[in-house]
C-alpha cells in the first residue's frame, strides 16, 4: 500500500509541472488520415481506407463535429458519416469534458442504414504537445451498442499534430492514424 502511494506521488509530482506547461485542447481542427476495421473472428475481412474528421467550437461551449470515413476490401467498399454537436465542458486549466449527440450513417454495397450515437469524454493536453483522449458513447445503426475510444495527439507545431485513436463498437474495432491542422 505505501509504495502504491509513494509511486502515485511521484507520477503526481512529475506531471505537475508538465501539466501546467500545457495549454486546452483545440476545439477547431480537421484532421484527415488512414483507417482500419477488424471484424472480430474474420481475418478474411479487415477493409481499410481513408478518413477525415473535425471539430469547430461555435462559442466558449458549443460545438459542431463531423467524420467521414470511406473503407474498402476487394469488390467490396462502404462509407460511414457522422454529423453531429455537443457540449463542451471545461474542468482545469489543461482538461476538457464533453458530451456529444450525432446523426449516424452508414452506406454499402449490400444495405444502408441510419441511426444514432451519444457520447462522452475527456481531452487533456498532459504538455503542449501531448494530447490524450478517452470516450465512452452508444451507437445504435441497425443494432445499439457501446463504444469505447483512446486516442492521442502529438503536435509537431501549435497548429500541426500526428495521431492515433482506437475504437470499439461491440465486435468492431476501428484504427485511424491521422494528421491534423489545428485552426
Amino acid at each position: 500500500m505505501g509504495k502504491t502511494i509513494t509511486l502515485l506521488a511521484a507520477l503526481t509530482a512529475t506531471t505537475l509541472p508538465l501539466s501546467a506547461m500545457a495549454d486546452k485542447p483545440d476545439w477547431r481542427y480537421i484532421e484527415g488520415g488512414y483507417t482500419k476495421m477488424d471484424f472480430d473472428g474474420n481475418e478474411s475481412f479487415e477493409p481499410d481506407g481513408l478518413t477525415v474528421n473535425g471539430k469547430y467550437l461555435l462559442n466558449q461551449n458549443w460545438y459542431l463535429n463531423g467524420e467521414y470515413s470511406f473503407f474498402e476490401e476487394g469488390n467490396f467498399d462502404f462509407d460511414m458519416l457522422t454529423v453531429g454537436a455537443g457540449y463542451r465542458l471545461p474542468v482545469n486549466a489543461t482538461t476538457d469534458a464533453y458530451f456529444g449527440a450525432n446523426l449516424e450513417r452508414v452506406d454499402g454495397d449490400i444495405e444502408d442504414e441510419t441511426g444514432y450515437s451519444i457520447n462522452a469524454g475527456l481531452r487533456t493536453m498532459l504538455t503542449e504537445q501531448i494530447e490524450l483522449a478517452g470516450e465512452v458513447g452508444y451507437y445504435d445503426v441497425d443494432d445499439g451498442e457501446a463504444t469505447f475510444k483512446i486516442g492521442a495527439n502529438y503536435y509537431i507545431t501549435p497548429q500541426w499534430a500526428v495521431g492515433a485513436n482506437y475504437k470499439v463498437i461491440d465486435e468492431l474495432d476501428i484504427m485511424q492514424v491521422t494528421a491534423r491542422y489545428a485552426f
